[in-house]
């Protein structure tokens, strides 16, 4: 009995309080996170006439993950698939960084653990719009649901 004891607790110490949350929880500080990317991004827009990293550009476009977890294999493969170029969040912070003057930090999923849809927050950008976008496990005003696997709640300039 005490060994089924100590070995519950060994199991359940290393959960973060985060991940015992419903991964709904975290939906609004997605959100606010996808709403501060985007005042990046108006930002940048006024102060240089572009869009972060589009001097860059050398196909139909680029596509950020901004996140501090590895990319998961899956999603990794399908952006390979696409006819974008992949550059890191720290080259999207460093363009960000010169432009406005001032240090700046992305910012990334609370959950150290992805769960259910992919937590990620991605920044794209073409010769005529950037988006941000957020997954969010639930719908939320201006979310769109995808494939019935997660919730995009996405803001763009044009």
């Amino acid at each position: 009995m005490k060994t089924l004891i100590l070995a519950l607790a060994v199991l359940t110490a290393g959960c973060s309080s985060v991940e015992k949350h419903n991964p709904g929880d975290m939906d609004p500080i997605r959100v606010g996170h996808v709403d501060y990317l985007y005042s990046l991004i108006q930002e940048y827009k006024a102060e240089t006439g572009r869009y972060p990293l589009q001097s860059r550009m050398s196909t139909q476009g680029i596509q950020v993950f901004i996140t501090h977890r590895e990319i998961n294999a899956g999603l990794a493969e399908q952006a390979a698939g696409l006819p974008v170029d992949s550059y890191t969040s720290a080259a999207l912070e460093s363009d960000i960084e010169v432009a406005l003057g001032r240090d700046i930090e992305l910012p990334s999923d609370p959950q150290n653990v992805a769960t259910y849809a992919p937590n990620v927050t991605s920044y794209h950008v073409t010769s005529s719009r950037a988006c941000v976008a957020g997954h969010l496990f639930a719908a939320t005003d201006n979310s769109k649901n995808i494939n019935n696997q997660y919730h995009k709640y996405e803001r763009c300039l044009r």
